[in-house]
């Protein structure tokens, strides 16, 4: 419209040249189009350029730790005009090609703990450093699907379900319960609430289910009650992808048929398999021998002592883990040690793979750690299952039932729970 009015006062002014009453009209008109063509066409002026906005942090990168031989990943989050560009340091020191607004870092060793990470955000109107973000290492982590280490990779992600009972009746059909999705305790190991009567044997195991989340679905857990005849074809019969994560048997004087129980851990989309390797020993060879299995791999994933009075040991090297050498350690404890010396363990780095019976009055703890580690792990232990099987993030590596009863003086009447 504007333009419009404009055209037409141009042409008023040319007709005006034939007029000399109109020259004065012409320059006045001369000096409104030069002011036009100042303040620009359509909005009466031109638009005002938004000054441009400097950096700001939204969200700062985190402190972390970090399991041993990881990567660690730290993020920012930032708002201004941009283009943004990102530089992060590392102890003051800019580290090359780490310019996006997240930094993963290399397998982290034990001389990286303590570093400390910041990044600077810029833009063509200003800069902005981040806070401190300081990286501390933590023991190793076994790797995620490596089913011989209780979970103890995963459990801070794992919550728990409920707990139960296994009973086995024997002679009669094997007892058989399995959780798809869920990931199982090991099974109380120890003086069980076993009894006789007629012809019949009957034992049962309290045992815990914990619900896993959706990123690492896939496992399944199985409690299996047999006759104690029956165990070395029932491991036998277990596929590539299982590990035996507890076992316990029963074959106490008076009972009419012996038991065993076992779980086991299966996982369909594990890399490889495992190897399953077993050994009867007597207390004088224990430690020798477990360690030649942890020198070559092999890791020891449940014990208990069997009828002969010797103590079966189910282990498991893994293709996924080969060439991986591990220090092993065997406690012989009694039941009111076992918390004590589980704790004396972890805090040698050891995880806790297999508790069991070394006789009626003894129990038997086995540590490994990889080759050479010596960062302190957390555990827990408590005297009795009430109010639940896990706390402060960690998940169920052993479980003793002591009570036989009140037949037995030397045995406690409770429960020991050990949470790494």
């Amino acid at each position: 419209m504007n333009d419009e009015r404009s055209l037409q006062s141009l042409m008023r002014t040319l007709d005006c040249f034939n007029c000399s009453r109109c020259v004065s009209h012409l320059a006045w008109t001369f000096l409104l189009l030069a002011a036009f063509a100042m303040t620009g066409c359509g909005s009466g002026g031109s638009p005002t350029t938004a000054p441009g906005l400097a950096p700001t942090i939204t969200a700062q990168p985190a402190s972390a730790t970090v399991p041993l031989e990881s990567a660690a990943t730290l993020i920012v989050a930032a708002t201004g005009s941009g283009p943004l560009s990102y530089q992060w340091t590392e102890n003051g020191n800019g580290v090359p090609g780490a310019t996006s607004a997240s930094l993963t870092t290399a397998a982290l060793q034990l001389a990286d703990s303590g570093d400390k990470f910041t990044v600077t955000v810029s833009n063509a109107y200003g800069s902005v450093t981040s806070n401190v973000a300081t990286i501390t290492i933590g023991p190793r982590s076994p790797a995620q699907r490596d089913l011989r280490f209780k979970h103890v990779q995963l459990s801070p992600n794992l919550e728990e379900s409920y707990i139960t009972n296994i009973e086995a009746v024997i002679p009669g059909s094997e007892s058989l319960a399995s959780f798809t999705g869920q990931f199982g305790s090991p099974l109380s190991v120890g003086n069980q609430n076993c009894g006789t009567s007629a012809n019949i044997t009957v034992c049962a195991w309290l045992v815990g289910e914990f619900s896993v989340p959706t990123s690492i679905q896939g496992f399944k857990s199985a409690y299996l009650a047999d006759s104690l005849t029956n165990l070395d074809s029932d491991l036998a019969a277990l596929g590539a992808n299982a590990v035996v994560t507890s076992l316990d048997e029963q074959n106490g004087p008076g009972f009419v048929y012996g038991i065993v129980a076992y779980s086991v851990e299966t996982d369909p989309t594990v890399s490889g398999g495992f190897a399953i390797e077993r050994a009867q020993v007597t207390d004088a060879t224990l430690a020798t021998t477990v360690s030649a299995m942890a020198a070559k791999g092999v890791v020891v994933t449940a014990v208990s002592v069997n009828s002969a009075g010797s103590i079966d040991l189910v282990a498991y090297g893994w293709t996924g883990d080969a060439g991986t050498a591990y220090d092993a350690q065997t406690v012989l404890t009694t039941y009111t040690g076992v918390g004590p010396q589980a704790e004396s363990l972890a805090q040698q780095g050891y995880i806790i793979t297999a508790v069991g019976t070394a006789d009626a009055n003894q129990v038997l703890l086995v540590g490994m750690k990889v080759h050479g580690d010596t960062l302190p792990r957390n555990l827990l232990y408590a005297g009795s299952q009430s109010g639940g099987m896990r706390s402060d993030g960690q998940i169920i590596v052993g479980h003793v039932f002591g009570n036989d009863a009140g037949n037995n003086p030397n045995l406690p009447g409770d429960e020991i729970v050990l949470l790494q």
